[in-house]
């Protein structure tokens, strides 16, 4: 089961207080970060009133980042606390990307996935290369349903301290309006590249498109009876080598599973987006305080390059008050904000685990289980032998 508020509450507390308490002693200055790609700068998301016919969207799924980002320079008592916010940002950021794609208004249904998916028509894949509340910088790839890459490119953001004016909603000052994401620019960037790349498609390349994904959902269910209406081109890519008929009993079959599938797809989106529901709020704090002490790192660069350290004693102690306060802040309000920081092998907790008889374990668990029972129960309905619904 998903942990509780009080046990996240102790673990995340006690490092955060053990940040400030270790702060208190003197540093040497820290490193300077390896330089980056240019941030995207400002951006604006490109929308439409009105969305393309029902017939020409296409289905996008957004799958669970990977992360690469390290913390250079942490203590071994804070390697915890960096590692569980590691895991739980994997499953943050992509929300914030379907977040974005659905606020442009340019495509059909966008969900977030534990795993490749076989019946989406656009599959977003996300590395996290460096995330701080100062940078976010994300590795992208889009491949379509018959493996044609859209996307393939680094995207980074830079946040300033007016991205953290606004005060996170919950902590009791006004305004409580609800922080906007510092990194929005880079999300609207990724959104506004995938739709050039849309764009680029017919009407025809669209609804050929369509149907490898409807063929490539229904190979996965029953190899053996789907695998030759679909071939290689020279490239690689998947191409129409024949549909079946538009009444062939066995596509209905397969658009009836289909159905079952985007339900339980649906399902496990919703818990993502109830996780980063959870988080917002925390995160957001914890963002602030990364970008402050990523700010404050940067002073003492400059600090030592001037040769300007035996005027710091001031500074000393204004750091370790801001310290303190940020400790202060976590304590008052980590109650209300705290609820997730889930750890990557948290067992999910899927409404739809109470409607289909044993599926266990985390959200992957619960997604390749549901891949293998929805084949077995096609091969009993194709077998002649129909089984209830799930």
């Amino acid at each position: 089961m998903l942990e509780t508020r009080a046990t996240h509450g102790s673990w995340l507390l006690a490092a955060l207080l053990s940040l400030g308490l270790a702060s208190c002693t003197h540093n040497p200055p820290p490193p300077e970060p390896a330089p980056g790609p240019p941030p995207v700068g400002a951006v604006t998301l490109m929308t439409t009133a009105q969305p393309p016919p029902e017939d020409l969207q296409l289905d996008v799924g957004v799958r669970v980042f990977g992360n690469e980002s390290q913390d250079l320079g942490i203590t071994p008592i804070n390697e915890e606390t960096f590692a569980r916010i590691r895991a739980m940002e994997k499953h943050y950021l992509p929300v914030v990307l379907r977040n974005t794609l659905v606020a442009s208004n340019h495509w059909g249904v966008v969900r977030v996935l534990p795993e490749d998916d076989p019946s989406v028509d656009l599959l977003i894949r996300g590395t996290i290369i460096e995330s701080s509340g100062a940078t976010l910088t994300l590795h992208v790839q889009a491949t379509d349903s018959s493996g044609h890459d859209w996307l393939d490119r680094v995207y980074s953001g830079r946040a300033y301290s007016m991205h953290y004016q606004q005060t996170p909603a919950g902590m009791g000052d006004v305004p409580t309006e609800e922080m906007k994401d510092p990194f929005r620019d880079v999300y609207a960037q990724i959104a506004n590249d995938l739709l050039m790349a849309r764009m680029e498609l017919t009407e025809r390349d669209i609804e050929t498109l369509i149907h490898i994904s409807e063929l490539n959902h229904a190979s996965d269910l029953s190899p053996d009876a789907f695998d030759a209406m679909l071939r290689p081109d020279e490239q690689g890519r998947l191409t129409l080598a024949r549909l079946p008929a538009d009444n062939d009993p066995m596509l209905a079959r397969v658009a009836a599973m289909r159905e079952r599938h985007h339900i339980f797809i649906d399902t496990i989106d919703e818990y993502y987006d109830a996780l980063y529901l959870d988080v917002k709020h925390l995160y957001d704090l914890w963002r602030q305080y990364s970008h402050d002490q990523v700010v404050e790192a940067q002073t003492s660069r400059r600090r030592a390059r001037n040769s300007m350290q035996s005027a710091d004693n001031f500074e000393v102690l204004r750091r370790n008050y801001d310290r303190y306060r940020w400790a202060k802040i976590f304590e008052q309000e980590f109650v209300g904000l705290a609820a997730g920081f889930v750890n990557e092998t948290a067992p999910a907790v899927l409404e739809l685990s109470r409607r289909v008889h044993g599926l266990t374990g985390s959200v992957e668990e619960q997604y390749a289980q549901w891949r293998e029972l929805l084949r077995a129960l096609f091969e009993l309905e194709t077998g002649g032998v129909f089984a209830d619904d799930p």
